[in-house]
């Protein structure tokens, strides 16, 4: 039925009709070619010929017309999206070929192209020359196809990427005959090849030079990738860490419970902090802990989800954290004592106004009455009386000024102030103060400054008076750059500095301690049981007015 068919639509010459079935269907094969043929040979077919299959033809001639190029070779050339170029090593040039595409892709046009035997060599882009002619002549020495990517220079200067793919054809004693190829123009694949190379490597040096650690986790809970921040912070190699699970880098006792999350994440990923809330903490190598935020986003991979984890080490904002807290609750207690403090001075004031100043007035004025009905003698001792109370009630008054701020502090300064209060100290405790001072001997400072200063020594004092059981104490106050520093020592029973100050019960230690800190300063304490105390206050005097800043070391003992 099949061979009926061939018949019908192939009609095959009357020799072959007897042939065998295998034999019939080869002959079929070629007569369908020859049919097709014909479209491209209608007139050589009509003279019942046909180039392609005509064995008649001599040797001679077929080495002619092969690498020519005819009707039929242009025609189906032209029309391939690409540079179709063939040469004829023993004709000249005048047996070369270049399609027309050449004009388009590159600006030349075909007789410009053929007219000049080297032009194509010049216009490969100098970069790709070498490797052309390596592959060029491993074309004409093994009879290798070559295949490879150059760079071609258009008309204009710019730089056109081709995929060629030439052969070498040689005669039947072995000799290079002709050269046929063909190059596709592929600078858009190479223009969008590189934009993604510089896409990755963009997103290479975000991931490697990210200020966080980068760890990329599968489904497993495996690390598959982490960025060089990881050496950083954790101190693993990432050769150590490929492969091994998240939890390695968790502190021991979180691991069992972040297992049970993981798989419950993995089942519902999304994007997200992890432990919202809580603290979190991440482990070294050296197993040292460190507090950490970790970000989780899930990313879709060829082998399946992975998680992207984020991780940043949080330890200087944490501390701050601590700091600020600290900060905050020394605040409330300072502004609970300093309430307690301002209740007490009113009630020592009310008290001092009622029982000394209030007594001395009644005194008075009892006084003042009586001489008013006695005769002129006794009225002459009841008015001397008088004066002496009035006397009373001056200094007195002055006293309770000089308490809640000398005066002399703004009129004066602040070295006269602390000769005057260590000469009153003095006398009331017994305890015998060395003052020296450097670079304050005609200079002011801002009365924030001074204030402070004579406030610290003036408590300072007051500890030794109270705890160091001495007979004596040094006061220092020097200046230096854009600081003034407070010294006060003794060598008495002394106490243990960190405990006083961390306790809620010395006021006085955090109030002199907040005076610094509040002029840009600090204070220190420097004591221990039996080894005496030394306090040493800095305080900033950048913006205070300077009159004079001698250097000469002064020692003064009030009185």
């Amino acid at each position: 039925m099949q061979n009926d068919k061939w018949k019908t639509e192939y009609p095959l010459p009357e020799n072959l009709t007897e042939l065998s079935s295998q034999a019939f269907e080869l002959a079929a094969a070629q007569a369908t070619l020859e049919n097709l043929a014909s479209v491209f040979f209608p007139t050589s077919l009509a003279n019942g010929r046909n180039p392609l299959f005509d064995t008649q033809k001599s040797q001679e001639q077929s080495e002619l017309d092969l690498p020519g190029v005819e009707a039929i070779y242009r025609t189906l050339v032209e029309q391939i999206p690409a540079v179709v170029f063939m040469a004829v090593l023993d004709k000249g040039i005048g047996e070369a070929y270049v399609s027309p595409q050449i004009e388009e892709l590159l600006g030349f046009s075909q007789a410009e192209w053929l007219n000049d035997p080297v032009r194509w060599y010049h216009q490969i882009h100098p970069d790709d020359k070498d490797r052309w002619s390596g592959d060029a002549a491993r074309l004409f020495l093994s009879g290798d196809s070559l295949r490879s990517v150059y760079r071609v220079m258009a008309r204009d200067g710019h730089a056109v990427s081709f995929h060629c793919e030439a052969k070498m054809v040689r005669r039947d004693d072995g000799r290079p005959w002709f050269i046929h190829g063909v190059a596709f123009d592929i600078s858009d694949l190479k223009r969008a090849e590189e934009a993604q190379q510089k896409s990755e490597e963009m997103l290479r040096g975000l991931f490697e030079f990210a200020p966080d650690t980068i760890v990329v986790v599968n489904q497993q809970g495996k690390i598959a990738r982490a960025n060089t921040q990881v050496e950083t912070m954790f101190g693993y190699t990432r050769t150590e860490l490929i492969g091994e699970t998240i939890e390695t880098l968790l502190p021991e006792r979180f691991r069992g419970r972040h297992i049970d999350d993981r798989s419950t994440y993995i089942a519902e990923p999304h994007t997200r902090p992890m432990g919202a809330g809580l603290k979190l903490y991440g482990r070294r190598k050296n197993g040292s802990e460190f507090p950490v935020d970790i970000m989780l986003s899930p990313m879709k991979w060829d082998d399946g989800g992975m998680v992207i984890a984020v991780i940043r080490d949080i330890t200087r904002r944490s501390q701050a954290e601590e700091s600020l807290s600290d900060y905050a609750d020394r605040l409330k207690f300072l502004s609970r004592r300093l309430m307690e403090v301002q209740e007490t001075e009113r009630r020592n004031i009310a008290r001092e106004l009622h029982d000394e100043i209030g007594q001395a007035l009644t005194g008075l004025k009892l006084t003042l009455e009586m001489g008013a009905r006695l005769p002129a003698d006794g009225a002459r001792a009841s008015l001397e009386q008088a004066q002496v109370l009035v006397n009373e009630l001056m200094a007195r008054a002055r006293r309770l000024s000089l308490d809640l701020r000398p005066a002399m502090l703004d009129d004066l300064g602040l070295v006269p102030t602390l000769l005057w209060h260590i000469e009153h100290y003095t006398a009331q405790t017994r305890v015998r103060v060395h003052f020296r001072h450097s670079g304050l001997e005609t200079r002011r400072f801002s009365a924030e400054v001074e204030t402070a200063a004579y406030r610290i020594v003036q408590e300072a004092l007051t500890n030794v008076a109270r705890h160091a059981r001495v007979v004596e104490a040094t006061v220092r106050l020097w200046t230096h750059e854009a600081l003034l520093s407070i010294q006060v020592e003794d060598c008495g029973s002394g106490f243990d500095s960190e405990a006083a100050l961390a306790s809620s019960d010395t006021s006085g230690l955090a109030g002199m301690r907040e005076r610094a800190v509040l002029l840009g300063g600090q204070l220190t304490v420097e004591s221990a049981p039996g080894d005496g105390t030394r306090l040493t206050a800095e305080l900033s005097i950048a913006d205070s007015p300077v009159a004079n800043s001698g250097e000469i070391l002064r020692e003064e003992q009030p009185g």
